[in-house]
């Protein structure tokens, strides 16, 4: 601990300006340390995306010119997430005849994959604004919410933005700071949930099964994770319609992925049927 104490007050010196304050046994950020959060997680993803590329040029090296189509969703972990991944893969690689990845990263790492070019292209759930990029909306999804098992909510199947007021909704500053969440765009429109920030797996089940907490998504019926938990959806007249896209670096677009652009544009309908249901 000493070691980091003096490391921390070393880069403090470094910068000038305290980054944190320090209260007995408390400690938190400063405005300055807040400020430069994002800053220092799009350096730590750079520099990660840096070793990737490297590995992937090797890889070339030894194989020829890559030929595959590496795509990011930009998105914490969920429930059978690699379920999803997996079929989307298969499906857009029967379909286009390129080998076709779809993974999952937080959108500092993506970012930062993306401009490495590590990957051809994000998938982000709401807007993506940067300077660099070029969002293309593809389609747009609705707005569920997830719930624990003895949440007083559980038997309502369509929930409205007044049935959701009085329960805390999840936060996470590292995921709701990157582009336009759900989260974000519910907010915007009229919801008045308390926001409550977690940022671990077990502080998300604590959130959900102690706090009747309340975790918004996409209203995707395969994340059911029943009895523990499950997903309902939020009212269209309430929640907007989150527009999903596809964010590449300018310049930088390949045929593969106008032709993933295409397809996904012209059966956008019918892969949403596929992985939300009926009523998605």
């Amino acid at each position: 601990m000493q070691a980091v104490s003096k490391a921390l007050i070393d880069l403090e010196e470094e910068l000038g300006s305290p980054l944190f304050v320090r209260g007995g046994r408390t400690i938190s950020l400063t405005p300055f340390g807040k400020a430069m959060v994002g800053p220092a997680r799009e350096a730590i993803a750079s520099f990660d995306a840096f070793g990737r590329a490297a590995e992937l040029h090797a890889e070339k090296d030894e194989g020829g010119a890559r030929t595959d189509l590496r795509l990011v969703l930009v998105s914490p972990p969920f429930a059978k997430h690699e379920l999803v991944c997996n079929a989307f893969s298969q499906l857009v690689s029967h379909m286009l005849g390129i080998k076709t990845h779809l993974s999952l990263a937080l959108g500092p790492q993506a970012l930062a994959d993306l401009r490495a070019g590590n990957i051809d292209a994000m998938i982000t759930i709401g807007n993506f604004s940067d300077p660099r990029c070029t969002c293309l909306v593809l389609g747009t999804v609705s707005v569920g919410v997830f719930m624990g098992k003895r949440h007083p909510l559980r038997r309502k199947r369509l929930l409205t933005f007044a049935d959701l007021d009085p329960y805390p909704v999840l936060y996470n500053d590292e995921v709701d700071s990157f582009n336009e969440t759900i989260l974000k765009s519910c907010v915007k429109r009229g919801l008045a949930s308390k926001l409550v920030e977690v940022q671990t797996d077990d502080g998300v089940a604590n959130f959900l099964e102690k706090q009747n907490g309340l975790v918004l998504g996409v209203h995707l019926k395969a994340l059911d994770i029943k009895p523990l938990a499950a997903m309902h959806r939020v009212d269209p007249a309430d929640a907007p319609p989150i527009p999903v896209c596809m964010v590449t670096l300018k310049g930088r677009q390949n045929e593969s992925v106008e032709r993933l652009d295409r397809f996904i544009r012209n059966e956008f309908p019918l892969m949403k049927r596929v992985f939300t249901g009926p009523e998605g």
